[in-house]
């Protein structure tokens, strides 16, 4: 076992120091494609903040953000960890969330008829 790498040189921090010490869940529940934006700009918004939560604000940029399981795998999280400390982010007012779209807001059905027009065509 003294033979085996460690992972990235580093251990990954507790979830309750993530969301300093806070045992609760977050008010705010959560989707995997949930969108999460930056609420705070710049390191100035930003300075004292734990690492990871300056990490996830740079990772979510305004106006377009990223859905919560993008953020969850470019930190190397899992997805439920990933949720909580998002929830806890924000609670505390540092990232704004839309919720996915509906699939009736998301379903065209003529621009959906003149694409199929379109290919018949082709």
């Amino acid at each position: 076992m003294a033979d085996e790498p460690q992972r990235a040189g580093r251990r990954r921090p507790r979830l309750y120091a993530l969301t300093d010490g806070r045992t609760a869940g977050p008010q705010t529940v959560l989707t995997m494609d949930t969108t999460i934006t930056a609420a705070v700009r710049g390191d100035d918004d930003a300075h004292g903040l734990p690492t990871e939560w300056q990490t996830v604000l740079a990772l979510c940029p305004a106006p377009n953000g990223r859905a919560v399981a993008e953020i969850a795998a470019r930190m190397g999280m899992r997805l439920t960890p990933m949720t909580l400390l998002l929830g806890e982010l924000a609670d505390r007012g540092l990232v704004r969330h839309r919720p996915p779209l509906e699939g009736a807001e998301t379903t065209n059905v003529h621009l959906l008829m003149r694409i199929r027009d379109n290919l018949a065509r082709i």
